[in-house]
């Protein structure tokens, strides 16, 4: 946008230009060029998806755009109405508390994160990028809610802890495994002998459940029942 720089305060002129004004010759004054910086300023703080606040060095928000309602579930009456920290999931108090400070002394906060609760009860996880206006006590913070992207990376960890225990499982089953001629126990890397059952339990999450298959029920069950008179 383009606008007067006639008689512009040169403080102005730096800001305008700060907001990325070309300022040259069409506003007619610097009252009117003002105004518009104001409004266009007024407009991006409206219509952005991320969460965008001036939070005071006192620890209440001064400004909120809607996207926090959208977000949180809160009006920005009630946002306002209490310190941040009381919104901020008990868990994270601590280091945001200490970011806060940080930012407070001069600092800037670029990639925080921390969880904000919902009206609902739930929490959202937000990455925050902050920096300080000491002379006018307040921070300009920007933040993104990245929940779903946070659920994401532990459902791909959860994946991958799942995968990496079924392939130890399916070495552990696949390699060759020396086991008695006679009384079928398998002996383990330390040496000892274990039943099948038992290196099997150890060695993976199976569990067994005994019963007799037809041929033994036929060839050693029934043989020892009718000799014990039972069969």
């Amino acid at each position: 946008m383009v606008v007067g720089e006639e008689n512009l305060d040169p403080t102005v002129h730096k800001q305008l230009a700060a907001l990325g004004y070309d300022v040259t010759a069409l506003a007619p004054s610097e009252a009117e060029a003002i105004e518009m910086a104001v409004e266009a300023g007024d407009r991006f703080f409206e219509v952005s998806i991320d969460m965008l606040c001036f939070l005071n060095f006192n620890g209440y928000f001064k400004r909120l755009n809607p996207a926090w309602e959208r977000t949180l579930g809160f009006t920005r009456e009630e946002l306002m109405s209490r310190p941040f920290i009381e919104f901020v999931h008990p868990d994270d108090r601590e280091r945001t508390l200490k970011q806060n400070a940080a930012v407070r002394g001069g600092g800037r906060a670029l990639g925080f994160e921390n969880r904000y609760l919902c009206k609902d009860g739930s929490y959202r996880w937000f990455r925050w990028n902050a920096a300080p206006d000491s002379d006018n006590q307040v921070i300009y913070s920007v933040a993104r809610d990245v929940t779903n992207e946070k659920r994401a990376a532990i459902e791909r960890d959860q994946l991958v802890t799942e995968l990496q225990q079924a392939l130890a499982e399916v070495r552990n089953l696949q390699q060759i495994l020396p086991i008695c001629s006679y009384c079928r126990k398998i002996r383990d890397d330390e040496n000892y002998w274990h039943t099948v059952e038992d290196y099997i339990s150890h060695h993976t999450d199976s569990q067994f459940s005994h019963s007799i298959c037809p041929s033994c029920m036929e060839n050693v069950v029934e043989p020892e029942l009718r000799k014990s008179g039972r069969g």
